[in-house]
């Protein structure tokens, strides 16, 4: 049987999942009356994006910069010379729940790896191509054996995800906010929110909270209709919702602060293709938003992705999910991916549900967060396919000008965006996403 790996303590688990339980405040920085104050990370309703994160908050364990991202400094907008950005978009996976601090999070991790890959080609030059083809064709032979070298310049990889966004959030961030900051490169890792929200939303929104919390326990009573059971299990406040309305142990608290149940996925075939027709149509329209930008689509990666390798930890997480969880996003999974290879044929599109299906080590802590050394694998494994996206091929010598050398296509450069022409700011997500999708 699979081992898993060392966890963290109690207490300090307790801590940590508190600190990124969401605490939402008006539009003045008030908390709402009767809502817990156990959670940390401060969000609030927005016209444009369905909710965001407020600027400028940090805790001991993450820290978000004044313009709303998981960076420990501002992002200028003006790019300074010689830096590369890569904007990473997504929901609680991308933005790397439970991470103990901001350099633990996804985003710092593949920033490193590629900054350390540019310093390694600088002071070992020999071991990587060489910036100009070789004269002979012992060195040109020798030269195809090597890995190529990357772009040029200081990397940063800008952590952009919200916990909770669905592809409707992400694309109206796009639209709204990341272009504005130039990237280079986008990667967009996201799936299981889409898959569980249902189709007739187009993002996550937080509604009327303003009446509801007037009397949230007896609202709470009153709404016993399923439409109200899917509102509350899709939005990612629940967890401070459930963890007041039926009050947990304080020892027992612990990263499964998440709803995670079978009754979010449905069985209903034709219900099923809804969402994933809405995740493919605002995932097309991201890539659109991006233009010649290099964009890479990741499925996330789940817990029943890994069923042939699980730890005791996992076989409890699953046990607790049910049978019914693993056969509606098992098949939700596979239907998806197969829909995404046939829809983005000349996108990158990357597959991460069993990206762990033959690690005997624990890698989930809950059914879509990941332990810190998952968290590398999948860095590793996003680095590598950035590192193609940025590779240069050796220039040709003017000797040797008629020959090919064996290496990526040089990419092309990033446009810098236009600044959009002066117009009244959409006055809700759904005007948002109405604006991105006409365009």
């Amino acid at each position: 049987m699979a081992t898993g790996t060392t966890q963290l303590e109690p207490n300090k688990t307790v801590a940590i999942a508190q600190s990124y339980a969401f605490k939402l405040q008006d539009a003045n920085g008030n908390s709402y009356p009767g809502l817990p104050d156990s959670g940390r990370l401060k969000v609030r309703r927005s016209p444009l994006l369905g909710y965001e994160l407020i600027p400028s908050q940090s805790s001991d364990y993450w820290q978000i910069n004044d313009q709303g991202f998981r960076q420990d400094s501002s992002v200028p907008i003006e790019k300074p010379a010689g830096e590369i950005r890569v904007f990473l978009v997504g929901g609680s996976t991308a933005f790397t729940n439970m991470a103990e601090k901001n350099q633990r999070a996804l985003a710092f991790k593949i920033e490193k790896l590629i900054n350390d890959r540019v310093r390694a080609q600088n002071n070992n030059p020999e071991k990587f191509k060489p910036k100009e083809t070789p004269y002979f064709a012992d060195q040109i032979e020798a030269m195809r054996a090597l890995p190529p070298r990357i772009r040029d310049g200081s990397y940063r990889v800008i952590a952009a995800a919200v916990p909770g966004y669905t592809s409707g959030n992400e694309l109206a961030l796009l639209s709204q906010k990341v272009m504005a900051y130039s990237p280079n490169a986008l990667i967009i890792i996201d799936g299981y929110e889409d898959l569980r929200s249902p189709s007739s939303q187009p993002a996550h929104e937080i509604g009327n909270v303003d009446q509801m919390l007037r009397d949230p326990i007896a609202q709470y009573r009153q709404h016993q209709s399923q439409q109200f059971s899917n509102w509350v299990n899709s939005f990612y406040l629940v967890k401070a919702w459930q963890k007041w309305i039926v009050p947990a142990d304080t020892a027992t608290f612990s990263s499964d602060y998440q709803i995670f149940s079978a009754e979010q996925f449905s069985k209903d075939p034709k219900e099923l293709q809804k969402r994933i027709d809405r995740y493919v149509y605002n995932t097309k329209q991201m890539t659109r938003l991006a233009g010649d930008i290099p964009t890479l689509i990741v499925l996330q990666p789940e817990i029943t992705g890994k069923q042939k390798a699980l730890t005791k930890e996992e076989q409890g997480i699953l046990k607790s999910l049910g049978n019914e969880y693993s056969d509606r996003v098992t098949n939700a999974y596979n239907v998806t991916e197969k829909t995404l290879s046939s829809q983005f044929p000349n996108t990158k599109f990357i597959n991460f549900y069993q990206l762990f299906q033959s690690s005997n080590q624990q890698a989930f802590i809950d059914p879509i967060h990941l332990t810190e050394a998952a968290n590398d694998t999948v860095a590793q494994k996003l680095y590598e396919s950035i590192e193609q996206v940025f590779s240069v091929q050796p220039a040709p010598n003017s000797i040797n000008s008629d020959i090919t050398p064996q290496s990526v296509p040089t990419p092309q450069p990033t446009p810098t965006p236009e600044p959009p022409k002066p117009t009244s700011p959409p006055a809700s997500l759904s005007e948002t996403l109405q604006r991105v999708q006409g365009q």
